[in-house]
């Protein structure tokens, strides 16, 4: 964990060396906590069909009326593999055989910067009050850990199968490259309290390895989609 907190260190002092404008809002500082629920999608979805809950928190920084730049750092996990329901083809008798003793989760760490531009200046809302769309894109890395237990080992010869002789634990973990991109709405209630809705898309550039006897491919690149909703403070210079 380490080399992520570093990682997003760095991705902080990004933001706070951000520049700003004359504009009212502009120099305005926030913080928020995330509450998303993470999907995968294509072939990242066929190892894990139905995601899982992401929980997180923000960094905000109000540049303009326009942008805002935002270090997010989220963390997610993904349990109940489709792996844990899928049967290998054993040559010797031709039959499927389940593992029942399989086991298959994926866990996300993710710090990131977004760039965040209000549409119509809708940033200023921030004074105003009401609801401002917006667009965003950033870039980050996406530390993940793909854990895999419990597999009957397949290439046994004697008849008939022994289900208790399974193969060794693997997991592949990573730091990976990652964008992202999506809309929203942030809603801004007074001054210093916003609620922002949001879907994310994220593309991420790690791969974990084939299991080709259970028919799941290599995914590369990671695909996964992130929908819910910030709570946000901001604080006035």
């Amino acid at each position: 964990m380490r080399h992520t907190r570093v990682i997003f260190g760095t991705l902080v002092l990004m933001v706070a060396l951000s520049g700003q404008s004359g504009a009212e809002v502009g120099g305005t500082w926030g913080l928020g906590i995330t509450a998303n629920y993470d999907l995968p999608v294509l072939k990242l979805k066929q190892w894990f069909p139905s995601g899982g809950p992401q929980i997180g928190g923000t960094l905000l920084h109000v540049i303009n009326d326009t942008w805002t730049a935002e270090v997010e750092g989220n963390w997610s996990k993904y349990s109940n593999g489709d792996l844990e329901d899928r049967a290998f083809l054993w040559s010797v008798d031709g039959l499927e055989y389940k593992s029942p003793q399989a086991s298959s989760q994926m866990t996300w760490t993710t710090g990131v910067v977004n760039w965040i531009r209000h549409f119509d200046k809708g940033g200023k809302k921030l004074n105003d009050g009401g609801g401002a769309p917006y667009a965003l894109i950033g870039a980050g890395f996406f530390h993940y850990e793909n854990d895999i237990s419990g597999l009957v080992f397949p290439a046994q010869n004697a008849t008939p199968l022994d289900t208790s002789v399974i193969l060794r634990p693997v997991s592949d973990v990573r730091t990976a490259l990652g964008l992202n991109f999506g809309l929203g709405l942030e809603y801004f209630a007074s001054s210093t309290m916003a609620i922002d809705f949001r879907g994310q898309y994220n593309v991420v550039f790690g791969t974990v390895r084939p299991l080709e006897a259970w028919g799941l491919e290599e995914v590369f690149p990671f695909q996964k989609l992130n929908v819910g909703v910030r709570f946000k403070m901001y604080f006035k210079e």
